[in-house]
């Protein structure tokens, strides 16, 4: 995830919570991001309209997926003064777990036909553990090409 004028203190260090700072008239990075790796097992239930087709068939499927979390971090690059301007091309980088739940549970669907498919996820527990920080459910959406 990028953010603009907002630093994140991932790891605690004003206080013991998961702050979102806006840093827009103060010194800031270009580039700001937080990172998440997750280990995902997923279950799917399919239909195709023709089984013996599926490249040329109507296709739907719901199902969920359980993962946990290996790593959080941010990254800044580039430090800016507040009006702007190139500080220096200093990079921060952070990592910690400890305002996260480790734990993913997130629902799933897709729907296309052939190789063309929309699919959304949406992640039934908060990203962020109670009393940490905002309440956060991540999804997306998008299209997905596939042969298989």
């Amino acid at each position: 995830m990028y953010f603009k004028d907002t630093y994140i203190d991932i790891i605690g260090a004003n206080n013991n919570k998961l702050t979102f700072t806006d840093v827009s008239d103060t010194t800031k990075y270009k580039k700001y991001k937080l990172l998440t790796s997750f280990l995902e097992a997923p279950i799917e239930f399919r239909y195709s309209a023709k089984p013996a087709t599926p490249n040329k068939s109507f296709k739907v499927a719901i199902g969920a997926k359980i993962g946990t979390m290996l790593a959080a971090s941010t990254k800044g690059k580039n430090l800016l003064n507040g009006s702007g301007h190139a500080i220096n091309n200093y990079i921060e980088k952070q990592k910690s777990k400890k305002f996260f739940n480790t734990t993913r549970m997130a629902v799933t669907a897709r729907i296309g036909y052939g190789a063309f498919s929309l699919f959304g996820t949406y992640q039934v527990n908060s990203f962020v553990k109670d009393g940490f920080g905002p309440d956060i459910r991540p999804y997306s959406i998008g299209l997905t090409l596939s042969g298989l």
